[in-house]
């Protein structure tokens, strides 16, 4: 009876792998993976989490992951599977990753801000500069604040898209670079944080109103608030973005122009997409070398992604 029950489970075991491609499988053990590194440095750094509430967060995460297996194995209809564990995964990715961020608060200086405020005064550039810009054309401003808050939606009109015409490998090459990219930034920013020049200027009266600017001066206090004192307790309602370098926002745009190449929504994704580059600099608060750094980070993800011992094996 022992024997026969222990097969059963690493019948189950082996039944889930096989149902998921290389690319979901990879993805799944990051996903494991950070989990497990975010529970060792809650412990080892002594800061406290909600655990409870970052739960209940991922509970749409496991119940998109747990319909698109039994879509997959049971309905015969792989685009919709593939479509519910591909949003599973990355939005688990993304809520583990800004936790993982979390637990580098507090930082004991920003040095790197100011460097990398010295290489955009080099290259001519100034936020402050490109805010006020920006704000002499008020209208034109203000619908760069919905460019800027575009980009995650972008995403999962991607994946849809993507998921919805049959495109799995394609699907499977853009997950893995998007969180490739995720993991790197991470990385990147626990060796050396930066928050970007909201942090560091104060705009005229009235500037931010007119555009109304997200990365605004209540905004600019969180962070340099989260940069000297962190928090208390991390909560999911206490998230918000911080990173700086490399600009996260440019990877996903980046993300959507590549892996939509040679679909219908190219085009649309191009105009979109250029019109970012406006929005994360004025309204996302960010050095010009925040953008370069985010260019870097997609191009070695996305070399990695299409590589082919990444490509996608059939369940």
């Amino acid at each position: 009876m022992t024997i026969s029950v222990k097969r059963q489970s690493n019948l189950q075991r082996l039944a889930l792998i096989d149902c998921l491609s290389r690319a979901e499988t990879i993805l799944a053990c990051l996903l494991v993976g950070s989990t497990v590194l975010a529970v060792f440095l809650s412990f080892m750094r002594s800061q406290p989490i909600a655990w409870v509430g970052f739960g209940i967060s991922l509970l749409p995460t496991i119940g998109l992951f747990a319909a698109g297996v039994y879509i997959r194995q049971f309905k015969n209809q792989p685009k919709i599977a593939q479509l519910a564990i591909a949003n599973s995964l990355f939005l688990g990715f993304m809520g583990i990753s800004t936790l993982l961020i979390y637990l580098r608060f507090p930082v004991a200086e920003l040095a790197f801000d100011q460097w990398l405020m010295r290489a955009d005064a080099a290259l001519g550039y100034s936020w402050p500069e490109i805010v006020q810009t920006v704000a002499n054309h008020p209208e034109f401003g203000y619908f760069l604040r919905f460019v800027y808050l575009s980009s995650l939606p972008q995403l999962f009109v991607m994946v849809a898209y993507l998921a919805l015409t049959g495109r799995s490998n394609t699907l499977d090459q853009a997950l893995l670079a998007g969180t490739l990219s995720l993991l790197l930034t991470t990385i990147i920013w626990w060796i050396v944080p930066s928050v970007g020049p909201a942090a560091f200027h104060s705009l005229p009266e009235g500037l931010e109103s007119e555009i109304g600017l997200v990365t605004n001066s209540y905004y600019a206090e969180l962070l340099r608030t989260l940069a000297a004192n962190g928090l208390e307790v991390i909560r999911p309602s206490d998230i918000v973005g911080t990173i700086a370098f490399p600009s996260y926002h440019t990877v996903m745009a980046l993300l959507v122009v590549w892996f939509l190449r040679g679909t219908v929504l190219f085009i649309p994704a191009v105009i979109l997409n250029i019109l970012m580059i406006p929005a994360i600099l004025s309204h996302g608060g960010h050095h010009l070398t925040d953008m370069a750094g985010g260019v870097a980070v997609f191009a070695i993800a996305a070399w990695i992604a299409t590589r082919p011992c990444m490509q996608k094996l059939k369940p």
